[in-house]
């Protein structure tokens, strides 16, 4: 099916692939089988896009349905409340040959997907083998933003990731065009050259660089999260100065730590629980003289349990099996990134 044509879009980086779609309105769960060819015991990138387009000339708003990995839930798709794409990401560590990506019918409307995208994470630091990462926020601090868009995607990014350029409260962007050895260094992140190049530091007089973000999940539910905090020093800072600072997020503290001038460093935060709601941290100079806190770009995940095992591969639960090529992203054969 295709989306109508007064709402077609093409999408940067993405093109017009948002511009079709598969609907499923027979049956309470239908799934998608991907069959890496890394098979189990492996962490796989999971990527799905969803744009209703008023596709069946219905102009709906309140379409609503589940999105599955296997046996357990990964969030609730609401594609048409306000005519937007959007794209839902999974890290998830399989423990089967076959993934699932399934949905699941909840009454409100035919479900639908526009793509699916699967890639192997080979040697990736985001891992975890206790549940799926799913993705909550990637900001590029003072990155390049258009008229019509605050997303960028570089293709020399060998996790494929989205970055939405943005900027923290109460901050001013700072930059530089000196290249940044990403290959050259230990740093197994591996953040492109244009993230790297620019940040945000606090405004003048200020100490600190501060965030807080609402997450959603269930009811009777508390998720834990992690944050990815990136940096590189990319200011000459005098002989006998330093930019030494702190992490606190909610409530754990991490540091001190001072920059090397043009080397990527990244913290990853202890596994922590949300509290009440909300992820929060700050970025504070420490109290000895020296030049200002700076962040380049960060990552929020929330940590998404996996209650529920499957027990047999072929335990017959999903109604259907088709090949990834019936949609936009026609997986041939997996990446080795």
């Amino acid at each position: 099916m295709h989306v109508a044509p007064e709402y077609q879009l093409t999408i940067p980086y993405f093109g017009d692939m948002v511009n079709t779609l598969r609907t499923f309105p027979e049956g309470k769960k239908n799934c998608y089988t991907l069959k890496p060819i890394q098979g189990k015991n492996q962490n796989y990138f999971v990527r799905a896009f969803f744009y209703y387009g008023n596709y069946d000339s219905e102009n709906q708003t309140q379409i609503k349905f589940d999105l599955y990995i296997g046996v357990n839930y990964w969030t609730t798709v609401q594609p048409a409340k306000d005519m937007q794409w959007e794209y839902y990401i999974n890290i998830h560590y399989s423990v089967t040959d076959t993934i699932y990506v399934c949905l699941v019918n909840t009454g409100s409307g035919v479900p639908f997907i526009n793509a699916l995208d699967l890639r192997f994470m080979n040697d990736s630091p985001y891992t975890s083998m206790n549940g799926s990462l799913l993705l909550e926020m990637r900001a590029d601090l003072g990155g390049h933003k258009t008229q019509n868009s605050a997303m960028n995607r570089y293709k020399d990014d060998v996790y494929d990731r989205i970055w939405w350029a943005d900027n923290l409260t109460d901050s001013v962007s700072i930059s530089t065009e000196t290249n940044i050895d990403i290959q050259g260094s230990n740093n197994p992140y591996r953040l492109p050259v244009e993230v790297l190049r620019t940040a945000d530091q606090p405004r003048n007089g200020l100490k600190s660089l501060s965030y807080n973000r609402t997450l959603w999940y269930p009811e009777n539910f508390t998720p834990e999260f992690l944050v990815f905090f990136h940096f590189a020093e990319i200011e000459q800072i005098a002989p006998g100065e330093r930019r030494e600072f702190t992490i606190t997020s909610n409530g754990l503290n991490y540091g001190p730590f001072t920059l090397e001038y043009l080397k990527p460093l990244t913290i990853r935060s202890n596994i922590t629980q949300v509290q009440e709601g909300q992820v929060r941290f700050s970025i504070d100079a420490t109290l000895r003289p020296g030049r200002p806190p700076i962040l380049n770009a960060f990552e929020i995940f929330k940590l998404w349990p996996l209650p529920d095992s499957p027990t047999n591969q072929t335990d017959g639960m999903f109604s259907i099996s088709i090949l990834l090529n019936a949609i936009i992203i026609v997986i041939n054969e997996l990446l080795d990134f």
